[in-house]
């Protein structure tokens, strides 16, 4: 296939013009990928720097004891500012978040947990997202299938029940119905 395509460019007529060329020529990208700096791989590495080169073979256990120094390293500033990052990041969610995000217990009027939630509240403009657990030997697992709050009032659909609830002290009260069933609840942390 090479050698036709090299005998038509020979026999052609030569062209007088030079013909336009349309696809962009390449450019380098905007961002450059990684390049290693000029002293990569000679910069000795934190916490492997003097002491012994050669250690001997570890024949039986070595307790905490036996060692001379830190078998840690200190953390480095890189190590701190990625620690530092992390928390920060943290703090901006959960300051993001209402105040019903977490994990409750919801308890019946004897101190049993019938079920634990897990809400995420995302603040007023976004509406309350959850799952539940029952605590009996069943241990079913659900989504809430809708939720309606106000300033005095709480509102929990679940697949076999609806939770009505009212602040009250360091948590809610209400009703949990579950088909005929009606009986008082608490929602606590």
């Amino acid at each position: 296939m090479l050698v036709f395509a090299l005998i038509s460019l020979a026999v052609s007529p030569m062209q007088s013009a030079p013909v336009a060329y349309t696809a962009q020529v390449y450019q380098a990208p905007v961002v450059r990928p990684f390049e290693p700096p000029s002293n990569f791989g000679r910069v000795t590495e934190e916490g492997d720097g003097g002491g012994d080169r050669t250690l001997r073979v570890i024949t039986a256990p070595v307790s905490v004891e036996a060692y001379r120094r830190s078998y840690e390293h200190a953390p480095s500033r890189a190590d701190n500012a990625y620690d530092a990052g992390v928390e920060n990041a943290e703090r901006a969610m959960d300051a993001r978040m209402g105040p019903l995000d977490g994990r409750w217990h919801l308890k019946d009027g004897e101190g049993r947990t019938l079920m634990t939630l897990s809400l995420m509240d995302q603040g007023q403009s976004k509406p309350l997202e959850g799952a539940y657990r029952t605590a009996d030997a069943q241990a079913e697992v659900g989504p809430l299938t809708g939720a309606e709050r106000s300033a005095g009032s709480l509102v929990l659909d679940l697949d076999g029940g609806r939770l009505s609830l009212s602040p009250s002290g360091d948590g809610w009260t209400g009703t949990l119905t579950q088909g005929e069933r009606e009986r008082a609840v608490t929602l606590v942390r």
